[in-house]
């Protein structure tokens, strides 16, 4: 059997090997052997570690709480200024641009939870832990006085997740009128009013 850091490294390699064919082809028609011959290995080798696609694609949904939250946290406890720290948490749920292979299918393989979130709880919670994370820093900055909420800290968060995701949904679905710097400035643009934060 491999030692744990070996396996952590060969699941990484399924899921880059993962990534980088959804972005040539599409989730739908991901299959085991297409990722093993990818790598250069059997399929045996990658059912090791995912037995199917669809566990696959679970781990694929659920690497999105360390980019999207843990990286995030960590990021942003590093910002002293709370008004420069939610600056720096939109921007940093936001795609890099519509060649974001990563966040593409992170989406990707939300969206194959489908309309059953009540049965996903996995899939569920990766929206409302980064929630949190946006109703933490309101909360914190109306107490610090730095914000004046306009509405409840949690409405507010829960709007801005859901401008994060529809805005990079439109980013990597390579929507023309859309890219990046227009969905940041929305963003900041909804963000000042709701907290009446200055030099947003």
């Amino acid at each position: 059997m491999a030692r744990p850091n070996t396996q952590a490294q060969r699941r990484e390699d399924i899921l880059q090997a993962a990534i980088s064919l959804v972005e040539e082809a599409d989730l739908a028609v991901l299959t085991i052997p297409q990722i093993a011959d990818k790598l250069g290995k059997t399929s045996n080798a990658i059912r090791y570690y995912y037995p199917d696609v669809e566990s696959l694609i679970a781990e694929l949904a659920r690497r999105s709480d360390l980019r999207f939250f843990e990286n995030r946290r960590t990021l942003t406890a590093t910002i002293p200024d709370l008004t420069d720290r939610l600056g720096a948490m939109m921007a940093a749920g936001l795609p890099t641009g519509p060649d974001d292979a990563e966040w593409r299918v992170i989406w990707m393989a939300v969206l194959d939870a489908g309309f059953d979130l009540h049965n996903r709880e996995d899939v569920r919670s990766i929206y409302h832990r980064q929630v949190d994370l946006y109703e933490s820093l309101l909360r914190d900055g109306a107490q610090a006085g730095t914000f004046a909420l306009q509405q409840e800290a949690r409405d507010i968060a829960m709007t801005l997740m859901s401008m994060e995701d529809y805005l990079g949904y439109r980013i990597v679905a390579r929507d023309p009128q859309m890219s990046r710097e227009i969905a940041l400035r929305l963003m900041k643009g909804y963000a000042a009013v709701a907290t009446q934060a200055k030099s947003l």
